[in-house]
């Protein structure tokens, strides 16, 4: 009967559940310390070392960690060498944390994987460490000079200390709030000294004055809104977290002293006194239960679980869907829904009638059946209940029953778990507090994999992870050589319907175990070049890692391996690595211009590149104003360029530049101090100022030397000309031969300088068609009148005439458009 298990305290049943009949072969738990992990995890076991124990017990007289699932099945065995232990428990990620007394931690996983070392700091190495107190997160310490450290996070570790208590004895008992439990979010530290409790934390220490003291164990409740405290007289409180109000008094059995303090739920605690348990209600009210053996106490979110020598049962609150079901004389539409069922299979007539009864309630019944079905342990009951909940959604029209087939497949991979093979009994609340791939990731810590692919497999999830962790498994495992190895591997990962997401995990351990040439293999699969490109680099090969970037075509990437082999390699070898792969020798080649960076003009060299070595030295000394040093550097550089026969032009030119700066040296001597110098001039510019400053012939001999074009010289003279407004040169160059330029710039320079009558002296110069538009445009409308005439453009004398005020020059422009327009 399901009641059987039920045991009443006031109105509130609570269920002691049998898990397993333990399979250790008979251990006597009272020789070892003992770590069981919360979410039906392992136990963890390990000689104490402070017991004299009889010889002749091997298993018992080594220092190993031994480790059993929660059925007593062995999981495996850690090595552990080092000092004695001042405490060890397990994280959330199922990894066994050892804090040693010199302050070193040690994290062992149960996947094979190196242990993960860190120290508490200089304090806990100098003062040791007494004892520990851990959450699913992170630990405290305390030394023994009765000072507090904790890690917050022990992932990635940062050890801190809380404030000093001034403590001059040991405490009697502390215990640790988690930091997600805390109003400040910082990790707390409750410490029963004297006859009170001390709340330390980071910030400082705070008295709670209580007198009712000495504690001899203090726990906090799941939520972190309660605490229970049990004097060393037996008498036991649940109070507030504040210590303002106290909830529940009672006293404990004075048979034995207490051993461990855990919680089932919110609001009852249970305590294990040798091999009795003691369930402290809401009210004060107790339930004892009687071991054969000393009972040990894992608190769970939903429950507690008790386990002795020989078994492992869970304590946990009846729930109130449960208590509809299968109270003794619940008429609950859910009870009489299960009834149904029974009489049904009985081929009774009074099975319609039930159902006629509750028709109205139906979609509750059902509801309540099989939410009642996730909080029961047994699975015949888990199965009776679901028939009736199936049984009721048949005489529903529009129930969705997607919530009976979620729980028909969370119970089927819960009771999976829980088999004696497996050994893992999480309950429902517990399956669904943790993702679905922290469980298969449980599973494959004990190496099962092929439950772990079926489960996948049934629940419609990504098996990446099984395919990953097998692989690892099998390397770490094998003892063929890696092309043996790869095919093995290859074999069973090209038959997956998809390929895996990443091979990145898979050769790190292939390189760790020594399978260097099976991890390079491995990681020409990884299509991810982030993750491929880092493993090459740490494996020495350089190359490959290269290639990978190149072929990702992310520049970030390629800077990274660039930035190694920078690292790595003395300079020489890193410019013969580099010059390999051209794109990456490109990508050096621009971040060194863009940073100034001095090695670029080493990697030229070594690379025997005289073009951009020269250019290197052109551009560097761009901004030079020291002539002298200009010129030798250019010099260097031209005599690079005659080094490499396809810089024949770049040649010439840096020539041509030297010879302009070595003139304008001596332009600049011949100025007085007050002009500016010539140095930094382009040829344009130095021909114009030259011009511009009356040197005539000096500036025809440099257009000579230089070979100017003429056109562009008579474009630079006639600007600097009427700039000077030298008007008599300007009509000598107009004068002396035909322009190659024409007329019509020197007409344009004197209007841009609003010398009209200059440039009127031009215009008839230019070309017929012009000569009316630049008479109008420096206002000679007489002269712009007898051009548009000359050229016979009407339009033109329109425009003059519109433009004109002189109405004698109107009327004679009216007549020449009507005598242009009658013809």
């Amino acid at each position: 009967m399901t009641t059987a298990e039920w045991h009443a305290l006031q109105d509130t049943f609570y269920r002691k559940h049998r898990l397993y009949q333990m399979q250790w072969a008979g251990l006597d738990l009272s020789k070892f310390r003992i770590a069981a992990s919360s979410f039906a995890g392992p136990i963890a076991l390990q000689r104490d070392d402070r017991l004299l124990l009889e010889a002749g017990s091997a298993p018992m007289l080594d220092s190993s960690i031994h480790v059993y699932s929660a059925s007593g099945q062995t999981i495996g065995t850690i090595e552990y060498e080092g000092l004695h232990m001042a405490g060890f428990s397990w994280n959330a990620r199922e990894e066994l944390v050892c804090v040693q007394e010199d302050g070193n931690v040690r994290v062992f996983s149960l996947s094979g994987r190196d242990p993960v070392s860190f120290s508490l700091g200089p304090e806990a190495r100098e003062r040791g460490v007494a004892e520990c107190c851990f959450w699913d997160q992170g630990l405290v310490a305390m030394t023994q000079d009765l000072r507090f450290i904790y890690v917050n996070d022990i992932g990635e570790p940062k050890p801190r200390m809380l404030a000093d208590a001034q403590l001059t004895e040991p405490p009697h008992c502390w215990t640790v709030v988690p930091p997600h439990l805390t109003l400040s979010r910082h990790v707390e530290v409750l410490v029963a000294t004297g006859v009170t409790v001390l709340c330390v934390d980071a910030a400082g220490v705070q008295d709670q004055l209580l007198d009712q003291g000495p504690y001899a164990r203090i726990s906090v409740s799941p939520n972190g809104r309660l605490a229970a405290l049990c004097s060393l007289q037996g008498r036991i409180q649940v109070v507030s977290i504040d210590f303002q109000r106290s909830f529940s008094e009672c006293t404990a059995p004075a048979s034995s002293a207490l051993a461990d303090i855990a919680w089932c739920g919110s609001d009852a605690a249970v305590l294990s006194f040798g091999d009795e348990a003691l369930l402290v209600g809401p009210f004060g009210d107790t339930l004892s239960f009687e071991f054969d053996a000393p009972v040990h106490l894992v608190q769970e979110l939903d429950g507690v679980r008790m386990f002795t020598d020989d078994v492992h049962e869970l304590l946990s609150k009846v729930g109130e869907d449960s208590k509809s079901v299968f109270q003794i004389g619940s008429t609950a539409p859910a009870a009489l829904l299960y009834d149904a069922v029974d009489t049904m299979r009985a081929h009774s007539s009074r099975a319609d009638e039930i159902v006629r009864s509750i028709r109205d309630d139906m979609p509750q019944a059902v509801d309540t059946c099989i939410a009642a079905a996730g909080a029961e342990p047994d699975v015949g009951v888990q199965q009776a209940l679901l028939r009736a909940a199936s049984l009721g959604k048949s005489f529903l029209t529009a129930y969705n029953g997607d919530k009976l087939v979620d729980m028909c497949r969370s119970l089927r991979v819960v009771n999976s778990l829980a088999s004696y093979a497996v050994g893992i009994p999480a309950t429902l609340v517990q399956f669904h507090s943790l993702p679905f791939e922290e469980w298969v990731e449980r599973l494959l810590h004990r190496n099962l994999h092929q439950l772990a692919l079926r489960i996948c497999a049934y629940m419609d999830a990504p098996a990446d992870q099984v395919y990953v962790h097998w692989a690892c498994a099998k390397i770490r495992a094998s003892t063929i050589d890696d092309d043996a190895l790869y095919r093995v591997l290859r074999e069973r990962l090209d038959t997956l319907p998809r390929p895996i997401a990443s091979y990145v995990d898979i050769a790190e351990v292939a390189n760790a175990c020594g399978f260097q040439r099976l991890a390079i293999r491995l990681l020409m699969h990884e299509p991810r070049a982030a993750s491929q490109v880092p493993l090459l680099i740490s494996m020495g090969q350089d190359d490959a890692a290269m290639d990978a970037a190149m072929r990702s075509g992310d520049a970030d990437l390629v800077y990274f391996v660039i930035f190694h082999l920078f690292k790595a390699l003395s300079l020489g070898d890193f410019f013969q690595t580099i010059a390999r792969t051209p794109a990456a020798a490109r990508l050096f080649e621009k971040y060194c211009a863009d940073m100034d960076a001095p090695v670029l003009e080493d990697y030229y060299f070594q690379d025997d590149a005289f073009a951009k070595s020269a250019r290197l030295i052109v551009v560097e000394n761009l901004h030079e104003s020291d002539a002298v040093k200009l010129v030798a550097n250019l010099k260097v550089a031209l005599k690079m360029l005659h080094n490499d026969k396809a810089s024949v032009l770049e040649a010439r030119a840096i020539d041509q530049q030297i010879k302009l700066l070595q003139v304008q040296q001596q332009f600049s001597r011949d100025i007085s101090n007050e002009e500016e110098s010539y140095i930094g001039l382009t040829l344009n510019e130095t021909l114009a100022r030259t011009l511009a400053s009356g040197n005539y012939s000096r500036a025809t001999k440099l257009r000579t030397d230089f070979k100017v074009p003429e056109r562009r010289f008579y474009y630079i003279k006639v600007h600097a000309l009427v700039g000077r407004r030298d008007w008599a040169e300007l009509a000598r160059l107009a004068h002396a031969r035909k322009s190659p330029i024409g007329y019509r710039p020197f007409v344009d320079e004197c209007v841009a300088a609003l010398q009209y009558q200059e440039a009127a002296k031009y215009v008839p110069k230019c070309d017929v068609q012009d000569r009316a538009a630049l008479f109008m445009c420096i206002g000679f409308y007489h002269e712009a009148a007898q051009a548009a005439v000359q050229a016979r453009d009407v339009d033109t004398l329109r425009q003059v005439h519109a433009a004109a005020t002189d109405p004698t020059l109107q009327h004679d422009i009216a007549q020449q458009i009507e005598q242009l327009t009658s013809r």
